[in-house]
């Protein structure tokens, strides 16, 4: 694993946006991040209050996570065995998770994640095996 990759670590932003009598507009643009421009955007919604999802991660692909609607607890384990936590609770505020970071996400009633990806959706990119994942984190800490 490349060192640049297994350092970088999960970290929270605001978006940038305005608010009126009218409604608000946020917005996100990027291109230090995400030099390629968003590959992939994806949206949960509709997931029960015990329910998880997530419980992944990517070898290479990045992603911004936003609650576009109620709130998303996001508990986020890096490769080297560290444990992130975050709360999104209003559509300014963003999660920025590189690879190598396995993600569980909770959601509150009638929430909806919104997902920006550097990468196009490909399965040979996820991690899902937590066992796995375990022994990278053991291999890196």
């Amino acid at each position: 694993m490349p060192e640049s990759i297994t350092a970088q670590a999960p970290y929270a932003l605001s978006l940038p946006g305005n608010s009126r009598e009218t409604g608000s507009l946020h917005f996100w643009e990027n291109l230090e991040l995400f030099p390629d421009g968003i590959q992939r955007c994806f949206w949960i919604s509709g997931v029960n209050e015990d329910d998880t999802r997530g419980n992944h991660a990517h070898w290479q692909e990045s992603q911004v996570i936003v609650a576009v609607a109620g709130s998303i607890q996001l508990e986020i384990y890096s490769a080297q065995g560290k444990v992130y936590n975050f709360e999104l609770h209003s559509p300014e505020q963003a999660v920025f998770i590189p690879p190598l970071n396995w993600l569980v996400a909770r959601f509150s009633p009638d929430s909806v994640l919104l997902g920006m990806s550097d990468r196009a959706f490909s399965e040979d990119d996820y991690i899902r095996d937590l066992d796995y994942f375990g022994k990278l984190q053991e291999r890196n800490k």
